[in-house]
């Protein structure tokens, strides 16, 4: 399981409706990751032969926005 916290058009929309201030606690660069160079990369390893060995994990890929255990 992957939990992504992204810029979208979506999340653009929240800034303007107040929610700015939540995005901007992000510890890893204070802002949401961009989809083509933060969650793209870890799609392509989960796809690829260098994950075979990988199961029932959760990888988060959201600048530790948020903590899974």
């Amino acid at each position: 399981m992957v939990v992504p916290a992204m810029r979208t058009p979506m999340t653009d929309a929240g800034r303007q409706d107040g929610r700015a201030g939540v995005y901007s606690k992000v510890p890893l660069g204070g802002d949401l990751g961009d989809s083509d160079r933060d969650l793209a990369p870890v799609m392509v390893f989960l796809a690829g032969d260098g994950s075979r060995f990988i199961t029932g994990q959760t990888i988060s890929v959201n600048g530790g926005i948020g903590m899974v255990r």
